[in-house]
């Protein structure tokens, strides 16, 4: 049997002997990592948070730009500053990571999960105007990630309603919707720089707002109540600030994002032509709308019938054995086991656990696959192995071990 009729899990070689190189990285990282390292100012509002806090802001075009530890702590922050009242809801994605919907949790709320729009994997604004009650006060909008959510009809509704919005634009870090950035458009934006993210810093986040009040409130939350100007209030915050050595690795990284963002654009259109000769296997071209795109994943659209019926997750073990950075889309939320044990001590309700999402099901379970973006930010010779395997794993999808299970996501 020739190489290429044998999948690498049945041990056939695989098409990639080489992993994508990523985190990015080289002098300019280790130069700012060790000016921290030689300084006593290691973390609390030290020169390079500042430093990142004004590059940020410049670089999204935002009033305000405040860096802190990580996403999550980013998302219950924002959450926090807007206070809600106990069981107040606020609509979120059924297709996400956990820490949107716990946000809401953690701050009293009621996380109402929502369905999606099949091409895009965001909130649908139907769906949405259809969730919206008297007890709604907020819409938390996740950019999915390749694509922006319809934010000229969340906004819409939101300012019918009295709503506020809350971006999570951890995925599309850059990206522009209607030449503003994603994550500046709400009343306040939340970002992530966890490791499979541009930039990274393998953890850090930032929160981002127009509304010097909400900044204040922004700041006391991630340092211990701390007071960002003299005449702002006090408040009741715990420590989620960012280290200095965080902020130094992403004063770096944040110098790459546009030449990644154009390396990836570049690969992504000439990925998308080559993929029209594999069946089963859609990239959905961006809304117009997104002026500026960046990504930090891929999404893939999959018919299972042209794999021979096999499920998602074998295809994304049989990927990962030929060398490609391919995953299972994030899970529906409220079946997620990592949300599921919130009921240790708290109630379906709280949790959301009656949801139904039909289309957030569909491609969480059998509809989808992301490739990460490492895989567009080399020369097209690597990126075209993406379709050398995919087309390798379509033809052979039948010998697939069933025992072959991979739940790898992103």
């Amino acid at each position: 049997m020739r190489p290429a009729d044998c999948l690498a899990l049945n041990g056939g070689v695989p098409v990639r002997s080489r992993p994508y190189r990523w985190p990015v990285h080289d002098e300019a990282e280790r130069r700012e990592l060790l000016e921290v390292l030689d300084n006593d100012r290691w973390s609390f509002d030290g020169p390079k948070e500042t430093e990142l806090g004004h590059a940020m802001a410049g670089y999204l075009a935002a009033q305000h730009a405040l860096p802190v530890a990580n996403g999550t702590a980013a998302l219950e922050i924002a959450v926090a500053a807007l206070d809600l009242s106990p069981g107040d809801e606020v609509i979120v994605p059924g297709l996400s990571w956990t820490a949107a919907a716990r946000a809401v949790v953690v701050n009293g709320g009621v996380p109402v999960f929502t369905d999606i729009d099949p091409r895009t994997w965001c909130l649908d604004p139907a769906a949405v105007e259809a969730a919206v009650t008297g007890r709604t006060r907020g819409i938390l909008v996740v950019h999915t990630y390749a694509h922006i959510a319809d934010m000229d009809r969340l906004l819409d509704i939101a300012h019918r309603h009295e709503l506020f919005v809350v971006e999570d634009g951890g995925h599309v870090f850059g990206a522009r919707w209607n030449d503003i950035s994603a994550g500046t458009l709400g009343r306040i934006g939340c970002f992530s720089f966890q490791q499979s993210k541009a930039p990274t810093a393998g953890e850090g986040g930032l929160v981002v707002t127009a509304d010097p009040e909400l900044a204040d409130r922004v700041y006391g939350l991630a340092n211990c109540g701390r007071r960002r100007r003299p005449e702002a209030d006090w408040g009741f915050g715990g420590n989620h600030r960012i280290t200095e050595f965080q902020a130094a690795i992403l004063r770096a990284q944040l110098r790459r994002v546009d030449d990644q963002i154009t390396a990836k654009n570049r690969q992504v259109a000439a990925f998308r032509a080559g993929l029209a000769t594999t069946a089963g296997l859609t990239v959905h071209p961006p809304d117009p709308r997104i002026t500026r795109r960046n990504f930090a994943a891929l999404p893939l659209a999959v018919d299972i019938g042209e794999f021979g019926n096999v499920c998602t997750d074998l295809i994304v073990t049989a990927l990962a054995a030929e060398g490609i950075p391919a995953y299972l889309p994030h899970q529906v939320v409220y079946r997620a086991p990592t949300w599921t044990a919130g009921l240790r001590n708290r109630s379906r309700h709280r949790l959301g656990l009656d949801a139904r999402c039909p289309v957030s099901e569909q491609v969480a379970g059998t509809a989808g696959i992301v490739i990460a973006q490492e895989a567009f930010l080399g020369r097209w010779t690597e990126t075209a192995h993406l379709l050398d395997a995919l087309d390798k794993v379509r033809r052979l999808a039948a010998t697939i071990p069933a025992d072959a299970r991979d739940t790898r996501r992103i």
